[in-house]
């Protein structure tokens, strides 16, 4: 079976095209960022407000959405989209730049030829890596995000609280948090971000790998058997990127959530005496009592609902760029 497996890893991973550069990584990563975050984020929004609001705010994601509708209209669902849609492009960029580097070093750490395909679990490692380095840009940009999304939730079905900060946009976030906390402010959740980037980040990478790899061995067996993912046509990549989108959020859901509770504690608690600040072991005891185990997957649905269109459309724009770019190099 292992010999089968190599054999398979070698026709799959071998790609005859030439690599991308640093910059083209860099360029491709961000426009495939973007790409996949205008198609994700009215999801996302409906999943990070089901995330940290009360059970008696919405009954589930159907609420959630009518509610949204109905309060904001269209643009709700866009609330603070200008900092992830920038945070999306620079941790695609440096998710596939940092990705790709990290073969590269266990290429030169094992004495493996460039050309040499690296196993499963050395892929998996590559886009772990790549994750962590990713945490700590995406950060920041996500503790902005979620408290955009989640602020003004606390005046449905009822009079806002006028005690309640109002954010005017990202700026305004980032402001406050200066003021308040010091850059210190900025990075609130870092921990399980990382931990679900690598975690995530991983799997992403390890299962569009593996997706791409079945799929050229299949065709192994048809009239035009394909030599690598290079050759594959947009369904089979549509397939792989959303295999990888799903891969990642199944994997990292419940540590999503608890970053997501941590990062909005203290607009959820605005006005009162003391702002909440829970630690991630406070967090994972009042999540677990706000409904049990089943409290770390709420809109869990939804986003995977998302994550399959979004993250087929990034690894498509990145996987076709990618592909106009070698044919021009070769002209």
């Amino acid at each position: 079976m292992e010999a089968e497996f190599h054999t398979v890893s070698e026709i799959a991973q071998h790609d005859h095209r030439p690599k991308a550069t640093g910059i083209e990584d860099l360029a491709f990563g961000s426009l495939a960022g973007m790409m996949g975050k205008c198609v994700e984020y009215p999801f996302d929004t409906v999943k990070v407000r089901l995330q940290t609001s009360e059970t008696q705010v919405f009954s589930g994601t159907l609420d959630c959405l009518k509610q949204t509708w109905r309060n904001e209209g269209f643009g709700g669902f866009y609330r603070g989209v200008t900092s992830p849609l920038v945070g999306a492009m620079a941790e695609n960029a440096i998710a596939f730049y940092a990705y790709n580097r990290i073969q590269g070093a266990i290429r030169s750490a094992t004495g493996a030829r460039p050309e040499d395909p690296l196993s499963l679990p050395q892929l998996f490692l590559s886009g772990g890596l790549s994750g962590t380095i990713c945490a700590f840009v995406i950060s920041p940009v996500e503790l902005v995000k979620c408290k955009l999304q989640v602020e003004n939730v606390q005046g449905y079905g009822g009079p806002a609280n006028p005690a309640a900060v109002k954010f005017k946009g990202p700026l305004s976030v980032v402001g406050h948090l200066l003021r308040t906390q010091g850059i210190a402010g900025l990075y609130k959740g870092i921990t399980p971000t990382v931990a679900r980037e690598t975690l995530g980040v991983g799997f992403w990478f390890g299962a569009y790998e593996l997706v791409c790899r079945q799929l050229v061995r299949a065709s192994q067996h048809t009239d035009k058997p394909l030599r690598s993912k290079a050759d594959l046509g947009p369904a089979g990549i549509i397939l792989a990127g959303g295999c990888a989108g799903i891969s990642y959020n199944l994997t990292s859901y419940p540590i999503d959530v608890v970053k997501s509770f941590i990062q909005t504690a203290d607009v959820r608690s605005a006005g009162s005496a003391a702002a909440e600040k829970p630690g991630i072991a406070d967090t994972i005891r009042i999540v677990y009592g706000r409904g049990g185990i089943r409290a770390f997957y709420r809109g869990l649905g939804i986003t995977l609902l998302r994550a399959f269109p979004a993250n087929a459309a990034m690894f498509m724009t990145y996987e076709y760029l990618s592909r106009m770019a070698s044919e021009l190099r070769k002209k």
